[in-house]
């Protein structure tokens, strides 16, 4: 059966430490609050699918083999609970429609996914995040104290974030 609703969460920052360009599963460490959090919105009847921007992978820093590997590792801390992991391989600036603030890792998790993405949330500590689950027509929650387009609704972390969303509040 497939959900019509899903939150879609940026990885690094937003699920695991970012120390910047993580490829290294040794170096996984869930953020705080990060496996209650995600048992609050699976209860609650969201798939929960990760939209990732890993430009390391086009600037040759590593493969995706490597990308796969931490994503296990993240898996594993998380419980295994995540429906999808799509990730962008691309460079800012190379144009492409996969790239968040671009739409198509969303519209992809919306099609294979069957989810109707005015049902579900975009979480992320970048603007760029946002911007892109604007832009899909998803609601969102922005992590950290980054800039954030006007009336977007702030947490400092996903369990604020999950606070946000089981309450209905929200851009």
């Amino acid at each position: 059966m497939s959900e019509t609703r899903a939150v879609l969460l940026d990885r690094d920052g937003t699920l695991i430490d970012d120390p910047g360009y993580i490829h290294e599963p040794d170096k996984v460490r869930l953020l705080d609050g990060v496996r209650e959090s995600l048992d609050r919105l699976e209860a609650a009847g969201y798939a929960l699918i990760i939209v990732s921007n890993q430009s390391g992978i086009g600037r040759g820093y590593y493969g995706v083999e490597d990308f796969d590997a931490v994503n296990a590792r993240l898996a594993e801390l998380a419980g295994d609970r995540f429906r999808a992991i799509d990730h962008c391989p691309h460079v800012p600036g190379s144009g492409c429609a996969c790239r968040k603030p671009g739409t198509e890792l969303l519209t992809r998790a919306a099609a294979d996914h069957g989810l109707d993405l005015s049902a579900c949330w975009m979480v992320g500590d970048r603007e760029s995040d946002v911007l892109a689950g604007l832009a899909a027509g998803c609601r969102v929650v922005m992590l950290g104290d980054r800039d954030a387009p006007p009336d977007v609704p702030r947490a400092p972390g996903l369990p604020g974030a999950v606070d946000i969303i089981l309450s209905g509040e929200g851009a």
